[in-house]
């Protein structure tokens, strides 16, 4: 699994990821609910194969999409994963990018979530590398 794949169910509007890209990637971004995808800028050797998938995540909060990457810039004190994701934006050499899909639903946002990781586990072998090692609600 791969951009690529991540294309062909939907995901599009990919966009730079780091500080410097804040503002111009918040104020694009809707307010729905949906899944979205980190990417690096090239394939990274995985356990089995190479993917260039480095997060995905779901936004189900009231301000979807937006509400949610925005977390990532500006993250609260008992954040971790968006305090990790916050260092990770202060160095644009790594190239990230950011795209989405919309769902019309939380339960729909969810579903996919859950559905491309436990894609990415069995392609690959193990989680994407920013998601944390966590049990998957099938």
């Amino acid at each position: 699994m791969d951009s690529t794949t991540l294309e062909d169910r939907g995901f599009g509007n990919w966009s730079r990821f780091d500080r410097s890209a804040e503002r111009s990637l918040i104020t694009s971004l809707p307010k729905d609910f949906g899944v979205y995808a980190v990417l690096f800028s090239e394939q990274q050797p995985r356990e089995q194969g190479r993917s260039d998938i480095a997060y995905i995540g779901r936004a189900a909060n009231q301000n979807g999409l937006r509400g949610r990457v925005r977390q990532y810039f500006h993250p609260g004190p008992t954040q971790t994963t968006n305090i990790a994701m916050k260092r990770r934006l202060s160095e644009p050499s790594i190239g990230l990018r950011l795209g989405y899909v919309t769902t019309a639903t939380v339960a729909g946002a969810k579903a996919l979530e859950s559905e491309l990781i436990l894609g990415f586990n069995v392609e690959h072998g193990e989680l994407p590398p920013f998601n944390r090692a966590r049990a998957l609600d099938l």
